[in-house]
């Protein structure tokens, strides 16, 4: 009777150390390893991103052991992460730009963790999920221009061609010319902006004893800096516009006079801003991707002061109208990328 007692009080203690250990949840033991982060973040990703890792493991009642390794990298605003599961590594990114300091380290965790869980899915590893996956997944598939490994290079900006209407104030008394305006941008990273434009535009100025019809043509170069913020770019940058002018003087009736025309260069230094409103959101300043994404919403003002001036002359003694002094100029661009 005793035997049968003792084995009885070894077989429940036998079953309940069982059930213990099939209850237990599996502790992460993996190493994470973070490169060219900042120092906070850096300090805490390794404790949250354990943490997700066992929330994983006990809510989706994973049969298998964490990830043998995890490894994250920031790079310009941009963060690589890397999980290896049974000697097998998958990569994805997430862009920490548009997110706050205090979010970023639970935002890299999660992503860890959803990774993690996307291959025990495809059944990487010796992995076995007991629940379907998650109808909306947090990882989404790599863009092609990031699927490199973190701090690879990456592809050069693609430039950007504008095209909208200009309005100009130009000359003394000031003359309201209309025209249009066509300028390529062509961007050598996400801060410098280099850009080639041409422009034309025709009015008519009255004068006191004459109208004189005015027709420009310029070709302009400047060098933008700029940054974006969200889907706002912002530039600033100098240059130089230089062209031709043609004024044709018509007199007032009771003038005894003929009209003539004159054409001469013009031209001189200006300044340039733009504000641009992007589809698409473009990278933060120093992100290291392209600063334009089409289709782009421009408006440019511009500031500039005549070095070539040109004069008209009212029986060669006296000013009717001339291209001299400072002009201004208001352009509504729409833009594609090339």
């Amino acid at each position: 009777m005793r035997r049968v007692i003792a084995r009885t009080l070894v077989a429940v203690v036998l079953a309940a150390f069982h059930a213990h250990a099939q209850s237990a949840p599996i502790q992460p033991t993996f190493r994470t390893q973070v490169a060219n982060c900042p120092e906070e973040l850096a300090r805490r990703l390794p404790a949250v991103v354990k943490l997700e890792i066992d929330v994983l493991l006990r809510e989706r009642a994973l049969a298998s052991a964490p990830p043998e390794a995890v490894a994250i990298r920031c790079d310009d605003g941009i963060a690589g992460i890397e999980v290896t599961i049974g000697g097998v590594s998958r990569r994805a990114t997430i862009d920490l730009s548009d997110l706050a300091s205090d979010h970023r380290a639970r935002a890299l965790a999660l992503a860890v963790a959803e990774l993690a869980h996307s291959m025990h899915n495809q059944g990487i590893g010796a992995f076995a999920p007991a629940s379907p996956p998650d109808s909306a997944a947090a990882i989404v598939p790599e863009e092609p221009e990031r699927a490199a490994p973190p701090g690879a290079k990456r592809s050069p900006p693609r430039p950007t061609l504008l095209l909208g209407g200009l309005g100009e104030l130009v000359g003394k008394p000031a003359a309201l010319l209309l025209g249009a305006r066509l300028e390529l941008l062509y961007p050598a990273g996400s801060v410098v902006v280099p850009a080639v434009t041409i422009d034309g535009a025709i009015g008519t100025i009255q004068t006191q004893s004459a109208s004189v019809a005015v027709k420009a043509a310029s070709v302009a170069v400047h060098l933008y800096l700029g940054t974006n913020t969200g889907k706002v770019r912002w530039d600033l940058g100098p240059g130089a516009s230089f062209g031709w002018i043609h004024l044709a003087g018509l007199p007032d009736a009771g003038v005894a006079l003929a009209g003539r025309s004159l054409a001469a260069a013009w031209g001189g230094p200006e300044i340039r801003g733009r504000i641009a409103y992007l589809a698409v959101a473009g990278a933060s300043a120093g992100a290291g991707v392209e600063p334009f994404r089409s289709p782009t919403i421009a408006f440019e003002l511009a500031a500039g002061l005549v070095a070539l001036p040109v004069r008209g002359m009212l029986d060669d003694t006296r000013h009717v109208y001339s291209v001299e002094g400072p002009w201004a100029s208001a352009c509504v661009e729409v833009g594609l990328g090339l």
